[in-house]
């Protein structure tokens, strides 16, 4: 009788704990600026610390912080999930949903766009989209692409440099759109990155297949890598670098 109670007792705490988002290993329930700020720290890493940080440069936004409900579309029914221990909270951020442990770790991303779960994405106060790249043929040498062209498009306006295999391009536009464009390519819209916002660091492994790594960075270092000098044509896939800044990253 008395371990027949001790299991109810245990089964009811488990479920409990389930329910809230109570976190074991901290012994509490994190509060919702934890929960936030741990999504900001992985999806903006090197650029926001913490809410106050993102406010400045997004003032009207606030987070939104999801416990019952699925932005992603990956977790399936949250009630069942919760019966069998699965404590996700889901923070919505100006371009990402960010899935976070009751723990305040780091579980997945999704970045939230026109045809995404979360949508769209929110525009900082002050719109800017720039993006330095270097672009592949993919071969297994990594040479460059011969003859690629970048252009902003949808009405958008900006600059585009284009030195070898890197490519670096900024627009103020409300909605900036950038095309990449392979040699004898017909202008397509496979390969346009919008609904974008902020700085990012790209990789185009084949230029004639609309796929590329992008990483976001801060603007001073966007800035220092906009001249496409020796510094960005030496990060392709294979270098040390590269390879670091793409490291665990979904975007």
């Amino acid at each position: 009788m008395k371990l027949r109670c001790l299991l109810i007792v245990l089964l009811v705490c488990f479920e409990a704990a389930n329910f809230t988002g109570f976190s074991w290993t901290r012994l509490r329930r994190l509060s919702d600026e934890e929960l936030i700020n741990a999504a900001i720290q992985f999806n903006y890493p090197d650029i926001y610390s913490n809410l106050a940080e993102l406010k400045a440069d997004y003032s009207a936004f606030n987070p939104e912080i999801y416990y019952w409900n699925d932005l992603t579309g990956e977790i399936g029914t949250p009630i069942i999930a919760k019966l069998f221990g699965f404590k996700r909270f889901q923070v919505r951020l100006p371009d990402a949903a960010i899935t976070v442990a009751s723990d305040g770790t780091f579980r997945r991303s999704r970045r939230c766009s026109e045809k995404s779960w979360c949508r769209p994405a929110i525009a900082p106060d002050r719109r800017v989209l720039g993006i330095v790249g270097t672009v592949q043929d993919g071969s297994a040498s990594n040479k460059a692409a011969k003859e690629f062209s970048v252009e902003w498009v949808d009405g958008s306006q900006g600059t585009v440099v284009i030195s070898g295999t890197c490519f670096a391009a900024v627009s103020h536009s409300q909605k900036p759109a950038l095309r990449i464009i392979a040699p004898g390519d017909t202008k397509s819209d496979n390969f346009v990155i919008n609904d974008a916002y902020g700085y990012r660091l790209i990789d185009v492994p084949d230029i004639n297949h609309a796929a590329y790594s992008a990483t976001k960075i801060p603007e001073r270092e966007f800035t220092q890598l906009r001249a496409c000098d020796r510094s960005v044509q030496a990060l392709t896939p294979a270098g040390e670098r590269w390879q670091e800044k793409f490291k665990g990253i979904s975007d």
